[in-house]
């Protein structure tokens, strides 16, 4: 008699794998019915959503919210700008875990990351900050404008040009630094950085962590709570589906008292409708916002926010890792160069794959009508978001070897 349960090789085990086929199924069918939100989609191949998110058509509706706000309210219509404001910086906390109060939006990450360095920067305090050879060059430039005040940069090259070993981090941490600044998504490779652990090591020794999470936000999931990170900054831009112009900035709750930014504007004030020329902080994340904000950027950004807050993130992390595993296991069998980590756990949802003429075959596929993108270093950079069918994504290897063909066919000729 045979029981219910046969092992990893019997029956119980072939029903399992097919439920889990047809549970797979059945999620792709729900995440594919949001295509129809996203218009380009019906006349493009978008395969670049780590770069620019695909417009969602609610777009128009928040934007023409703004403009009906403007025309009929004048200045008044700051009344609805501003609690619009704090909820959608709390709707992308959501998306994190961070508590109500500490994310503030903002127009980009580069002055929010010169809001922050102004704040834990002291001249008789640390004196060095440790990232990668890897990060987002936006960010570097900012704590360089500081060496001229004594900042050290130590910067940890990656062995590979693809990661950054976990460890290596750790060890350049020592009782003189001051933070240490995270990619959490490496954007040349879609490296994943082990943040929770270097944040670990560097809560040990008082060391700020600074997170980059541009790259993941919206496509990875992510716990500030869990991995205990003082600040995190992010943007729409990408995974979010927002558009430029709509950044946000993370701070660790009870950090907030203790920050006094000195990059700083009248919006940062406790009460900034009191135009008080005496400094009093907001008690929320927005003492780290400056001037006006980016009252339209915002507008646009939330439509994308709310749809990736209803699909919700461990659903989209999983359609990627999926996709891309079979992506990278297509191109390695093809004999193309994968400038990226081979396991899906440890990449985000991009994947970068060289070969003679990428930079080439990028605006051969954008005139077709495909949407992939080339950075040096890295290759050709193609990704699949929850709306990305599993056909076009796996069909650009194909279409990439149908591009070498063409090339080598032309050479001949020459």
């Amino acid at each position: 008699m045979t029981t219910g349960r046969r092992g990893k090789f019997g029956a119980s085990s072939a029903l399992s794998t097919q439920d889990s086929a047809l549970s797979t199924q059945k999620t792709e069918a729900e995440l594919l019915k949001w295509r129809r939100e996203f218009p380009i989609l019906s006349r493009t191949t978008y395969l670049v959503s780590h770069s620019m998110g695909a417009m969602p058509r609610g777009v128009h509706a928040r934007l023409a919210q703004y403009a009906d706000d403007w025309a009929r309210e004048g200045v008044m219509a700051y009344d609805a700008w501003f609690p619009r404001l704090r909820e959608t910086a709390d709707l992308i906390g959501s998306l994190m875990n961070a508590p109500p109060g500490t994310v503030v939006m903002h127009q980009n990450t580069s002055t929010l990351m010169a809001a922050v360095i102004s704040a834990i920067f002291t001249l008789k305090g640390r004196r060095k900050v440790v990232y990668t050879d890897l990060n987002f060059p936006s960010i570097h430039y900012n704590w360089l404008m500081y060496r001229d005040l004594g900042m050290e940069i130590k910067i940890v090259m990656s062995p590979d040009g693809i990661q950054i070993p976990t460890e290596k981090m750790i060890e350049a941490l020592d009782e003189d630094t001051l933070a240490v600044v995270l990619d959490h998504g490496i954007f040349r490779s879609g490296y994943l950085q082990d943040v929770g652990a270097i944040a670990k090591a560097a809560r040990a020794k008082g060391i700020y962590t600074v997170v980059d999470a541009y790259q993941t936000i919206g496509c990875v999931p992510i716990d500030v709570r869990v991995w205990g990170v003082d600040f995190l900054l992010g943007g729409s831009h990408k995974w979010l589906c927002g558009g430029p112009g709509a950044a946000f900035l993370y701070v660790r709750k009870d950090l907030l008292p203790k920050m006094t930014p000195r990059v700083t504007g009248w919006i940062a004030h406790k009460r900034p409708f009191d135009f008080d020329m005496r400094m009093e902080y907001a008690d929320t994340a927005m003492r780290f916002a400056t001037g006006t904000p980016n009252i339209a950027g915002m507008h646009a950004a939330r439509a994308g926010i709310e749809i990736v807050a209803k699909v919700g993130v461990d659903r989209i992390r999983a359609k990627s890792e999926r996709l891309t595993q079979q992506l990278v296991d297509m191109a390695l069998a093809e004999g193309f160069l994968v400038n990226s980590p081979r396991h899906a756990n440890a990449r985000t949802g991009l994947v970068c794959i060289d070969f003679s003429g990428a930079d080439r075959a990028e605006q051969e596929f954008l005139r077709r009508g495909i949407q992939t993108d080339y950075r040096p270093r890295c290759g050709l950079r193609v990704s699949a978001h929850f709306y990305t069918r599993e056909d076009e994504f796996l069909g650009i290897i194909p279409e990439i070897r149908a591009f070498l063909g063409r090339s080598r066919r032309m050479m001949r000729r020459h």
